[in-house]
């Protein structure tokens, strides 16, 4: 039975040091994708790889010198299971009988040999040793990222147009809509009656040496009090997204969806960013109100019909300037968007212009060359925008908010 336990031992251990690789494999993996718990998968790695590597070793060894294998084994086999993950762990638990059985099949003679007991307590000396060190450095991995998190001021707030740092990303919030369909053709999502989706407009850069993914985040909304985390976003295809994988110095502009409640106060959405930024939040403040899921895609609603008389003149976000001029049963409108100044002082701008059949202070234009939609609320002093698609417009030009008559 000493043979088997220790034959036994040996497969347990060579499969045990596949599995570490595994492990490790996959550490690698939630590293490049800078998920959390990245370190502690790598440390459990290395230890399953240790440890089966000890297993192997004492099981050799139990052919030989039964007692010292054996405690070699079963300390080797405790090791592994307790910091080695979960697939070695579970090939261990294999290599812990074969070491029970050499230590149950040990003769008379040789459990009584005290002469033997240096060399069972030098056997037992490596998997204790191996044990502390993996322990240091998983507990070590661990105080590091709590430090790097806790340096990050909490609740750190930003409005749209800012942009957010981390060591391996820099996301700028460009705008936010609110619309109950999202996407063209067979790809059109509608929302159900009572919801209603959020739309949020981001451009992320990857500033690290190496591709990076990067995830959607968290969208927190409030309702009656109570906050509601909403952490899935939608699939929608067609659509750009920003999340992915991202090269080093190359950046994605692209839209992130979440459906949320239709009474969700606009004033209370926050954006959580993906990992690796810590506490830091947009806030999505925006003087508009959600479409209502069981009204056809329009502008929000406006409770009088406003009379524009004569060629009126609108300023909206970053200097931004509308115009509106009757042209029969409708208004003409000319629109130059403008995005807020980079930090070497340059503005990029985006012009569009066409005709509006208003209908209840609500209109509708849409480009098809550029897969564009915008959507105007009008009030007697003011007009609202929704902006969905590119438009053609230039970088980080987005023509959403609010235009102020002139």
């Amino acid at each position: 039975m000493i043979k088997t336990g220790g034959i036994i031992a040996i497969i347990a251990g060579l499969l045990g040091m596949l599995a570490g690789f595994i492990t490790l494999f996959f550490g690698g993996l939630t590293s490049a994708f800078s998920m959390s718990g990245a370190g502690t998968v790598v440390g459990l790695g290395w230890g399953g790889i240790a440890f089966s590597l000890l297993v192997v070793i004492y099981g050799a060894i139990a052919l030989s010198k039964p007692k010292a294998g054996a405690v070699g084994l079963i300390l080797s086999s405790i090791g592994g299971i307790a910091l080695g993950g979960t697939l070695v762990a579970i090939l261990l638990l294999l290599s812990l009988v074969g070491g029970i059985m050499v230590a149950i099949a040990m003769p008379k003679e040789v459990q009584d040999g005290k002469r033997r007991w240096l060399g069972t307590a030098i056997a037992a000396t490596f998997p204790i040793l191996c044990a502390v060190l993996i322990s240091f450095s998983l507990i070590g991995g661990g105080s590091t990222t709590t430090s790097s998190v806790s340096a990050t001021p909490s609740e750190q707030i930003l409005k749209i147009g800012q942009t957010a740092h981390s060591s391996k990303f820099e996301v700028k919030v460009l705008g936010v809509s609110f619309v109950d369909q999202v996407g063209q053709g067979f790809s059109e999502i509608k929302a159900e009656a009572g919801s209603v989706f959020a739309v949020v407009k981001v451009t992320v850069r990857c500033i690290d040496s190496e591709s990076r993914y990067y995830n959607a985040g968290d969208l927190y909304a409030e309702i009656n009090g109570k906050l509601l985390k909403n952490d899935h976003s939608e699939l929608v295809l067609g659509l750009d997204t920003p999340t992915g994988m991202i090269n080093p110095m190359m950046e994605k502009t692209g839209f992130v969806v979440y459906k949320i409640p239709a009474e969700t106060p606009i004033n209370a959405l926050t954006w959580q960013l993906g990992h690796d930024f810590g506490d830091q939040r947009f806030s999505l403040n925006v003087e508009q109100t959600p479409v209502a899921a069981s009204t056809p895609a329009q502008s929000p609603t406006i409770k009088a019909a406003p009379t524009v008389t004569g060629s009126s003149v609108y300023i909206g976000p970053n200097g931004s300037e509308l115009g509106l001029t009757p042209d029969g049963d409708g208004l003409h409108f000319s629109l130059n968007a403008m995005a807020a100044a980079d930090d070497s002082g340059m503005v990029n701008t985006g012009s569009a212009d066409g005709f509006l059949q208003v209908e209840n202070g609500a209109a509708m234009w849409r480009d098809d060359t550029f897969d564009c939609t915008l959507k105007f609320a009008i009030t007697d002093d003011a007009v609202t925008i929704q902006q969905e698609g590119p438009c053609g417009f230039g970088i980080n030009v987005i023509a959403d908010g609010r235009y102020v008559k002139k």
